[in-house]
C-alpha cells in the first residue's frame, strides 16, 4: 500500500465499517460449529488493520444466540478498544419485544444500529407484516438497520425495505452477489435488477464488503469481484456506499484474503475523489460518528 493510496484515503486513516469480534469460549456461536477455522476466539488485538491503515472501526454483531445478544454488547463495551467507534447489535425484527429491546439496548452508548441476519431465514419472514413493522419500530428508535441477506433474498428485502422508508437501511456485502456465475450470468442480472430497486429506495445505502466469503475461489473473486464492486458503486453513489473487511470471515481459508487485498480492489473501482466517501465519510454518517 502506497503513501499515495492512503493520503487519498483521508489523513486519519480508514474506517472500516464491518468487522466482528467473537468469544465462543463464553458465549454460543451455533453457527461456529459448521466452520471450524473460525471456531475460536476472536478479539481487537487480533484484527486486521491492513498494515495500520485502518484506525477505526464499526463492530457488527457475529450472530450469537439472541439470548446473548445483551451479553455480547456488554462483552464489546468492555474490551480493550480504542478504536471501536459504533456497535451493531443482535435484534429479532419481528419478536413483540422489539421495541423493549432496543430501549435497553440504547443504555450502550455505542450502539447505533441492529442487524437481525435473514440469510437463512424461512421465505415468509421478509414478507411478513411483523417484519415491516420492526424495521419501522428500528428508525422510530433512533437506530440503523443492517440487512444481511442472500442475492435470492433481494427481491423480498426491496418490498420490505420500501415500507420503513424513515429507516436507515445498509445492505451488507452488496447483497451478496453470485461471484462465482459472475455479473453476467442469470444469477447475476437477477442480483442486479434487485439492486437497482433498492438503489432507487434514498434511506438504503451499501455496504462494498464480504465478496471474498461468496466466491468459490480467489480466481473468480479476481475475476468477478471488480466488476460487482463497479456496478454497486454506480447505483449508490459513494455518498451511501461504505468499506467493510468483514473480518474475520472473509479472510478464511479458501478465496478468503487479506484485509488489504481487499482494499487493492476497491481502490482499483473507487475514484480517488470518491474515496474519502467511501473509506470513511458514508460509514460516518451513517452510524452518526463524530470524527475524532
Amino acid at each position: 500500500m502506497s503513501d499515495a493510496d492512503t493520503a487519498q484515503d483521508g489523513p486519519a486513516g480508514l474506517l472500516d465499517a464491518h468487522v466482528h469480534v467473537w468469544r465462543p469460549s463464553a458465549l454460543p456461536y451455533p453457527w461456529l460449529r459448521s466452520v471450524p477455522t473460525l471456531a475460536r476466539d476472536f478479539a481487537p488485538a487480533d484484527l486486521d488493520d491492513a498494515g495500520g491503515a485502518i484506525r477505526e472501526w464499526v463492530f457488527v454483531e457475529a450472530d450469537a444466540d439472541l439470548d446473548a445478544a445483551l451479553d455480547e454488547v456488554a462483552w464489546v463495551s468492555s474490551l480493550d478498544w480504542p478504536g471501536l467507534r459504533a456497535i451493531v447489535a443482535h435484534a429479532d425484527l419481528t419478536s413483540p419485544q422489539l421495541a423493549e429491546h432496543l430501549a435497553t439496548l440504547s443504555r450502550f452508548p455505542l450502539v447505533r444500529g441492529v442487524r437481525h441476519s435473514l440469510q437463512d431465514a424461512p421465505p415468509d419472514v421478509l414478507a411478513s407484516r411483523a417484519f415491516a413493522r420492526g424495521l419501522r419500530t428500528v428508525g422510530e428508535a433512533g437506530l440503523t438497520f443492517d440487512a444481511c441477506v442472500r442475492s435470492p433474498q433481494l427481491e423480498a428485502l426491496a418490498e420490505a425495505t420500501a415500507q420503513a422508508p424513515g429507516t436507515p437501511i445498509v445492505l451488507d456485502h452488496l447483497g451478496k452477489p453470485p461471484v462465482g456465475p459472475g455479473p453476467d450470468s442469470g444469477e447475476g442480472r437477477r442480483w442486479h435488477r434487485a439492486v437497482v430497486r433498492l438503489s432507487a429506495q434514498r434511506n438504503v445505502s451499501v455496504k462494498l464488503s464480504g465478496l471474498a466469503a461468496e466466491a468459490p475461489s480467489a480466481p473468480a473473486l479476481a475475476a468477478h469481484g471488480p466488476a460487482f464492486l463497479r456496478a454497486a458503486l454506480e447505483l449508490f453513489g459513494p455518498s451511501r456506499a461504505m468499506f467493510g473487511g468483514d473480518w474475520p470471515v472473509s479472510g478464511m481459508p479458501g478465496a478468503g484474503v487479506p484485509v488489504e487485498t481487499a482494499l487493492a480492489m476497491l481502490r482499483e473501482v473507487v475514484p480517488a475523489h470518491d474515496r474519502h466517501d467511501v473509506f470513511g465519510g458514508t460509514a460516518r454518517r451513517f452510524y452518526r460518528i463524530a470524527n475524532v
